[in-house]
């Protein structure tokens, strides 16, 4: 059974709790109130002589008589069983009861007035030598009191059912409806395997289920993201891998059908075979290292100085690269928190990237750009640049820049920049313009 059927079976139980309660407070103060009749008639049954002396007074005019029983009926019932009113209560001068021959020694009993079945009286008869005394009371007072108290309990069942009927409309609908609809969204979700993407209707951000809500959406919106990733990602890796294995089952095959005939032949070919399967190898290598990173690597954090760094990188640039101006600027005495292998690791790779796409001779910056919290270390070339379309997707992983004369590559290099910056928590960028350059930029905590 769901939660929302528990609820109101629930809260239909307690209605009718409530309910019988009100009854059974009625009921009681229904016998409470002709308790205090009887115990009225019962003081009125002790002296039955002096009760028709006083009625026989009443009705001849005595005010003391009359105010003693100015709401009470007064009977005698005859042998012959007719009954002879001796006083009736001066509202009701026409009153009388409707008596069924039973009432001697019944105590007091409750019956009908003549001519009036609305009206009820609460009588008790005494017998006499020859005859019977008959008192009763008006149950009219009695009888509108519980009225009114049937009219204002009911008032209050109908409000506290209101109430509860608002309750739980405000609960199924910023609650249980919202919880069933992600019920019924999950559900969806796993029999789609996770790669439909599923959203429902966002709710109020300050309960729990709009809260809840929100997160599933960025939850299923970045598993189907992340889907698409890895879709994307062994299509890529897919067609990276496809051409060096395609060039070494060539070649493979090419010997194997005596198709290299000459030593030169073969050398050329096993020297062709080493490069691709170096090559897959590098792409393999960097498969692995984004693997471990994205797995969440363990760093060995500890400040580090720039300085130190930047200058070390920027001379084993200019001893690869002997012919290009390679410039370490504002780096002086500025730590940050960082693994160094790692950070290393990334600003090569920035400056290999640099080298490849801007031609021999421009010259390579790197520049140290230190905020309140943290440092911005700019690598800025004078390359062929990148187009504004493409800048969102250069860390993309396999992603290449279209250029006419770029160099080849895994297409990983800044994949592993953008997840050794996310691993320290830290930002990257770029910022190009064709023609003119590009300016890559990591951002990481100050030490």
């Amino acid at each position: 059974m769901s939660l929302r059927r528990r609820l109101l079976w629930s809260a239909s139980a307690l209605l009718v709790l409530i309910a019988v309660a009100f009854a059974g407070v009625v009921l009681a103060q229904r016998a409470y109130l002709i308790g205090q009749l009887d115990d009225r008639l019962t003081s009125f049954t002790g002296n039955p002589k002096a009760l028709i002396g006083i009625a026989n007074r009443a009705e001849l005019g005595t005010a003391v008589a009359g105010d003693l029983l100015s709401d009470s009926y007064v009977g005698v019932q005859r042998a012959d069983g007719r009954l002879r009113t001796v006083l009736a209560p001066q509202s009701r001068p026409q009153l009388e009861p409707v008596l069924l021959g039973n009432e001697t020694g019944a105590g007091p009993v409750t019956r009908l007035a003549a001519g009036d079945p609305g009206t009820r009286i609460r009588l008790v008869e005494v017998p006499l030598a020859t005859r019977a005394l008959v008192i009763g009371l008006p149950m009219d007072g009695i009888e509108a009191a519980v009225q009114r108290l049937i009219i204002a309990l009911t008032i209050t069942w109908l409000a506290v059912a209101g109430v509860a009927a608002l309750v739980g409309f405000w609960l199924n609908r910023l609650g249980l409806a919202p919880i069933a609809e992600l019920t019924r969204a999950a559900d969806k979700v796993t029999a789609s395997g996770g790669r439909e993407l599923v959203q429902v209707t966002p709710g109020d951000p300050s309960t729990e289920a709009g809260r809840l809500a929100a997160a599933f959406n960025q939850m299923t919106a970045t598993t189907a993201s992340g889907q698409e990733q890895l879709r994307r990602f062994v299509a890529d890796a897919s067609h990276e891998l496809r051409t060096p294995l395609t060039t070494l089952r060539g070649y493979s095959s090419l010997y194997a059908q005596g198709g290299l005939a000459t030593d030169d032949q073969v050398a050329d070919a096993m020297a062709r075979i080493n490069a691709e399967a170096t090559r897959m190898g590098g792409i393999v290598d960097d498969l692995l290292e984004l693997t471990t990173l994205g797995d969440g690597a363990t760093l060995a954090l500890r400040p580090v100085d720039l300085g130190a760094l930047l200058g070390g990188l920027a001379a084993d640039l200019r001893v690869r690269e002997p012919d290009r101006e390679v410039v370490a600027e504002g780096a002086s005495a500025v730590l940050v928190r960082a693994d160094p292998d790692r950070l290393s690791q990334a600003l090569t790779a920035l400056l290999a990237n640099a080298v490849k796409y801007s031609a021999d001779g421009t010259s390579i910056t790197l520049t140290v750009q230190p905020t309140a919290s943290a440092v911005r270390i700019w690598v800025v070339d004078q390359g062929v640049g990148i187009a504004a379309e493409e800048l969102p997707r250069v860390f993309d992983r396999f992603y290449r820049v279209r250029r006419t004369s770029a160099a080849r590559g895994s297409g990983l290099g800044l994949a592993i920049v953008a997840a050794i910056i996310s691993a320290h928590q830290g930002r990257y960028g770029v910022e190009s313009e064709p023609g003119v350059g590009s300016r890559f930029w990591i951002e990481l905590p100050r030490a």
